[in-house]
């Protein structure tokens, strides 16, 4: 567990948001988004599913960092991204990772 508290953390710092924004994302405290990241709280399912999506994994990618699964990486070019521009990049996240995934699929199956 304590992998996924450090992950987070991790991912959240290089996407380089505050954690007052993933809060508020989440609707939840800032307190919360903090406990999360030392352990001391664990998100919900669909709170992880979120927070995943935002920073660019599948919810299955996220579970097995180890294999390198090439997060989808957004550029962000204003000082203040609001809650608006977190949900449409979570939203954005979610088709290019179903994408993906699709796209991995129709591969596989020209392959047979």
């Amino acid at each position: 567990m304590a992998q996924i508290h450090e992950k987070l953390k991790s991912m959240r710092e290089k996407a380089g948001l505050r954690q007052g924004q993933i809060a508020e994302y989440l609707g939840v405290t800032q307190t919360f988004i903090s406990k999360v990241e030392t352990g001391e709280r664990n998100l919900t399912v669909d709170q992880l599913e979120d927070i995943v999506s935002l920073y660019g994994y599948s919810l299955a990618s996220f579970a097995d960092m180890e294999k390198d699964p090439h997060p989808i990486r957004f550029a962000f070019r204003a000082q203040d991204v609001s809650q608006d521009d977190l949900r449409i990049i979570a939203n954005i996240g979610r088709i290019a990772i179903n994408s993906r995934f699709m796209a991995k699929i129709l591969e596989e199956s020209n392959v047979r």
